[in-house]
């Protein structure tokens, strides 16, 4: 049941205290249209409706004037933090922070498996077929691509027995990952060396950059630089379709008067134009687009097209004004970029003293406090208007009320609270849904739509036959203005030209959160968690009415879902008791044949309590191939070993008595698990280690190894060898016995930034 209790004072004075904490005036500065001299006070549903309706600034002027009437904050009113609001239980997520499910056209691109001329090997792990995803290693079926640390290799992999390093790419700041298009390799990451630059140390702005660049590597031995192109910001995602990179970068941009309005851009070390008026120089020029929301914190979100086949066409984009924390889901056609958008307790609060105590102030205090909000933020700033507000209000409840007013006062308040959120309850928790159709370098914003809840990642995502497909967590809420609304889990289907909900599911799985979501066909598959592990299988055949067809409850959950088939499914994720404690790593076979008893075939736990794998929260570390019964996950895995009774013999002579009869250990393995798995189950075939070159146990960690450098992080095959990676080595195994048939240590040789070693 509601319970507040408190003075009228305290009530004030926490009021006081949460204008300033939520960044949220007490009367808005008044729009246009006024009645009379009283501004039209703007509701809570209104303001988060207003979130989602986009404008374009008519010229960089106007968004200059924009930045300098919303310097960014260190507070806000609107949390845009992932996880549960007001705090409460933690919220797992991918480290990618990043995408999407298989379709029937994707499903080719799933299972990995590819062919050129007579050489069969692996892609990346992606998504959506055509679609390509960045990552750290990539292979063209006779090179290998990888990045180890600053380094970027290229080694002759094919075939194994002669593998070398053809040459290396040694930079100054360190890569993150990079795409292969022909004879052209895309590579980016942080630029940490920007900062010792003459260009750098004329900028008022000092904020972070990233560096992509483009090298032709038509002669493996001699790679060259063809383009060298930096961007103001921090990498978000980015994904290749045909000849176009769409590189997306956010950034807590603030306004300088000598420094370019938008994110800067840098091309062979000059400063791109914002302004295209000269037709000789290089210029971007996007649209910048923003919502009504309150911009106490924002960023640029700047969506920037590449083409990485003709490196003279000047790049183009679009930039926009949103929240943080995005996930972003890509189709051949589409790009859709969501984030989650709440609304605060004491943005409640607000609007209620708003409702209560305005009306209750004289028309001289009314005035003062319109005059105070009138006034300009350059004269003003919020924190100094919140605070002048709050000695109005303080002044009146001091002169004005008596016991009782006060006790009638908080009464009134603490009905009227409780109402408004019970009214907006559904309101305070929606994911932002943007359509930006893609076409080369042509972006075109379409629309948006919004639904109920939080996206975990991409794969809660899905572009299928016309429609958009997504999956949502309405996370538990913790308010001291009402009972507290356990957690729930929905699906959306969304028409994709107009993103108008067209149908939905809502209420699964009550108490519980999505870990994992798959789309395949004309199904979805989704696996919910807190103490048992609910496979539901979701009919979305006609797309008005999804329905729960069948659900599995099972000890454990699976972090990611990998078709196997049309009808099996292999999920990764944790073993757990019980109750819902965590134990080992867990690989688990469904049967969804049929979907109204879906079933596990076979399942297989790795380790104890604290094992884990790259492949839980990063979809490219997963490998698997239906055609070789191939399944190879990155591992880190603890158990205990039990020692029997051991007897010490000193060195004079004497038989000491027996330590504890049972002793035990933690055992340790760092490396890469390879399976065999076909719809009957999983089987083992060994595990490859890459600890002092794979010469040593798991163990040897403890004894000074560098855990992370040893530490797989991919793998891949070409033809009949299995390729492991590090950032010490690049190991090959034969594929029918893990016999080992080249191990290539990755050395760093020198230290000049771009310099070829052969």
């Amino acid at each position: 049941m509601f319970k507040y209790k408190t003075t009228i004072k305290s009530a004030v004075a926490l009021f006081a205290i949460i204008l300033v904490l939520s960044g949220c005036s007490l009367i808005p500065k008044p729009p246009k249209d006024v009645v009379g001299n009283k501004p039209i006070l703007s509701t809570i549903q209104e303001k988060l409706a207003n979130q989602s309706k986009i404008k374009k600034f008519a010229d960089y002027d106007e968004l200059k004037e924009f930045l300098q009437e919303h310097p960014v904050e260190s507070y806000g009113n609107i949390n845009y933090s992932r996880g549960d609001m007001w705090g409460g239980e933690e919220v797992m997520f991918d480290q990618e922070m990043g995408l999407g499910e298989a379709t029937p056209s994707s499903m080719k691109s799933m299972v990995q498996e590819t062919t050129a001329g007579s050489v069969d090997y692996s892609k990346t792990n992606i998504q959506v077929e055509g679609v390509d995803e960045a990552d750290i290693i990539k292979t063209d079926g006779k090179y290998i691509y990888a990045v180890s640390k600053n380094n970027l290799f290229i080694v002759n992999a094919h075939p194994a027995e002669n593998a070398e390093i053809f040459s290396k790419i040694e930079f100054k700041s360190r890569p993150s990952d990079i795409y292969i298009n022909g004879d052209n390799l895309i590579i980016y990451g942080i630029d940490d060396q920007i900062q010792t630059t003459e260009l750098y140390k004329k900028f008022v702005r000092r904020g972070n950059y990233v560096f992509f660049k483009v090298f032709d590597i038509s002669d493996k031995k001699n790679p060259k630089q063809i383009r060298d192109l930096g961007f103001e910001g921090n990498y978000s995602n980015s994904r290749m379709i045909g000849d176009y990179v769409y590189f997306i970068t956010t950034n807590n941009n603030y306004y300088t008067d000598n420094d370019s309005v938008l994110p800067m851009i840098i091309e062979d070390s000059k400063v791109v134009l914002n302004k295209c008026a000269d037709k000789t120089a290089k210029c971007f020029a996007p649209d910048v687009y923003y919502f009504d929301m309150p911009y106490d914190l924002y960023n640029f979100t700047t969506i920037i097209a590449v083409n990485i086949k003709n490196n003279t066409q000047p790049i183009k984009g679009d930039v926009y004004l949103m929240a943080s924390n995005q996930n972003m889901y890509v189709s051949q056609n589409n790009i859709y970029i969501t984030y989650t958008k709440y609304i605060s307790e004491q943005e409640l609060a607000t609007e209620v003293m708003k409702e209560i105590i305005y009306p209750l102030l004289s028309k001289a205090d009314q005035d003062k406090i319109a005059k105070i909000e009138q006034t300009e933020n350059f004269i003003l700033s919020k924190n100094e208007k919140l605070f002048k507000i709050s000695q109005i209000i303080e002044r009146y409840k001091n002169s004005t009320l008596n016991q009782a007013d006060q006790n009638e006062l908080q009464k009134k308040l603490e009905n009227a609270m409780k109402q408004k959120y019970e009214d907006i309850s559904k309101e305070l928790e929606k994911t932002i849904i943007h359509k930006i159709a893609i076409n080369k370098d042509e972006l075109e914003y379409k629309t948006f739509s919004e639904v109920p809840g939080q996206v975990l990642n991409q794969f809660s995502m899905d572009e299928s036959n016309g429609y958009f497909r997504i999956a949502t967590t309405k996370n538990r809420t913790w308010s001291q203005f009402a009972e507290s609304n356990e957690s729930y889990n929905n699906l959306y289907v969304l028409d994709v030209k107009d993103l108008k909900t067209v149908g939905k599911l809502e209420g699964l799985a009550k108490t519980e959160k999505i870990y994992s979501v798959r789309f395949m066909q004309n199904r979805a598959y989704m696996v919910t968690f807190r103490q048992t592990d609910p496979l539901f299988v979701i009919d979305l055949s006609n797309p008005t009415r999804p329905t729960v067809l069948g659900k599995l409850k099972i000890p454990g959950f699976s972090n990611y879902l990998h078709p196997y088939d049309n009808d099996t499914l292999i999920g990764i994720g944790k073993d757990a008791t019980e109750s819902g404690r965590q134990q080992g790593l867990k690989l688990s076979l469904f049967d969804v044949s049929d979907v109204a008893n879906p079933k596990e075939i076979d399942n297989y736990v790795m380790g104890d309590r604290g094992s884990d794998s790259i492949a839980l929260y990063d979809h490219k570390a997963f490998l698997f191939s239906k055609e070789k019964n191939l399944l190879v996950i990155p591992v880190s895995t603890r158990e205990e070993v039990i020692f029997e009774d051991v007897i010490i013999e000193p060195n004079f002579g004497q038989i000491m008595p027996p330590l504890p009869p049972r002793r035990k250990e933690m055992s340790i393995f760092v490396g890469a698990a390879v399976f065999k798995v076909d719809k009957t189950g999983f089987k083992l075939t060994g595990k490859i280690d890459h600890s002092n070159g794979g010469q040593s146990s798991g163990q040897d960690y403890w004894r000074g190894y560098n855990y992370y450098d040893n530490t797989v992080k991919r793998s891949l095959y070409i033809d009949d060898i299995l390729y492991t990676f590090s950032n010490n080595y690049l190991k090959a195994n034969k594929l029918s016995d893990l016999e080992l048939v080249k191990n290539i240590e990755l050395k760093k040789e020198k230290s000049d930034d771009f310099e070829v070693v052969n």
